[in-house]
């Protein structure tokens, strides 16, 4: 399988890289990008690693990095990202996803 961001994923990415630059230099957001793209290839690899989480509409999985999480479908032989949300925020509530 492979990894395909919608441009909300891309939008969610640009803000997670630029908030750290801001508040942790750009070593350290470079850092956390290229961890990001891992957990991609990861949930590529092993699209099945988080359970869908039916009690959401439509249905998505879930998986944690660091302060993140990362909301996917599977959508054929691909994984299409919806977002890449803080795990403080509502993200189950967030009209970002879709």
């Amino acid at each position: 399988m492979a990894y395909r961001l919608t441009r909300n994923a891309e939008k969610d990415l640009i803000g997670i890289y630029v908030g750290g630059v801001g508040e942790l230099g750009e070593a350290v957001a470079e850092k956390y990008q290229a961890g990001l793209h891992r957990v991609f290839g990861f949930l590529s690899d092993f699209p099945y690693s988080a359970r869908a989480r039916a009690e959401i509409s439509p249905p998505v999985r879930a998986h944690p990095y660091k302060s993140h999480i990362v909301v996917y479908i599977i959508e054929g032989q691909d994984i299409l990202i919806l977002g890449v949300r803080h795990g403080r925020e509502d993200w189950q509530a967030s009209d970002q996803l879709s």
